[in-house]
């Protein structure tokens, strides 16, 4: 395990103390983020003072304060326990603290740091427009759309027709494959811009080419049984499966494939590679 040097500065009686790292849950490795988390010197006879702060995104912390050694540094979640770590001269603190958190809550805690309901790449939580698709750099909401200098519609109309046409000449070009994301334990198609253009691209193509084949693919993360992560997968399948036929096209062009948790393309240690693992890849055969 990485160990972290305490800072320490002699100043009079006092000690300048900074301890940094991340906290995450045991069994699970996911970070937790809000853990409160308190710096207080054990002797209240000691000038000096306690501090606290916040867990931040990815479960990571800085917090510093001028006391009397010893010290205590507790880490504190609802659902998760607490630890406190007592803190000398030349001691060490962990740089990953661990919290043992119970079943249900790292669900609801999982569901809290990954759930994006827009897909637009921003958890909800962090989105001011959740539930409709827009910019990281909006605040996750869309941005406004403006009339064009000629006041009229004529533009974004032979901007749309030379898509078409595009699409038309070059046809014979498949797409790359490209996934579709999924909200954990969940199989529902996350309406979004983002998910149905990509599923679009797709469909405009096979309409086009109709000699061409399409395998949809199913994956799940790690959160789960591995039966439950088969079935979600296979359900994701389908609706993928069935969004392209609500498309235009021919069902039997469309093969699905369902393999649970076993092709990650991520770590499964990590929030965000648990994300990216919770997906249905669209390749085009």
């Amino acid at each position: 395990m990485k160990y972290l040097i305490l800072t320490l500065f002699s100043c009079f009686a006092f000690s300048q103390v900074s301890v940094e790292g991340v906290v995450q849950d045991k069994k699970t490795k996911t970070p937790l983020e809000e853990v409160r988390i308190q710096l207080r010197p054990i002797s209240k006879k000691g000038a000096g003072y306690w501090t606290g702060t916040m867990t931040k995104k990815n479960g990571k912390y800085k917090v510093s304060t001028t006391m009397s050694l010893p010290a205590t540094i507790s880490y504190q979640k609802e659902g998760c326990g607490k630890k406190s770590i007592k803190i000398k001269d030349g001691d060490e603190v962990p740089s990953v603290v661990v919290l043992d958190c119970s079943e249900k809550a790292i669900k609801a805690i999982i569901i809290e740091q990954t759930l994006d309901t827009d897909g637009d790449g921003l958890v909800d939580k962090d989105d001011k427009c959740p539930k409709e698709a827009g910019l990281p750099e909006n605040e996750g909401c869309p941005v406004e759309e403006t009339n064009n200098s000629l006041g009229n519609d004529a533009e974004p109309i032979m901007e749309v027709e030379s898509d078409v046409k595009a699409k038309k000449e070059n046809s014979s070009i498949p797409p790359p494959p490209t996934s579709i994301y999924f909200n954990v334990n969940d199989s529902k198609l996350i309406l979004s811009y983002r998910n149905n253009n990509r599923i679009k691209v797709i469909a405009d193509y096979l309409k086009l080419s109709p000699s061409a084949k399409i395998s949809v693919e199913g994956h799940a993360s790690s959160d789960g049984t591995s039966e439950l992560n088969m079935n979600l997968s296979s359900n994701r399948a389908s609706m993928i499966k069935k969004a392209l036929i609500d498309m235009g096209v021919k069902e039997s062009s469309i093969t699905t494939k369902s393999y649970g948790e076993d092709k990650p393309v991520e770590s499964n240690s990590t929030a965000q590679g648990r994300n990216n693992n919770r997906r249905v890849e669209l390749i085009i055969k």
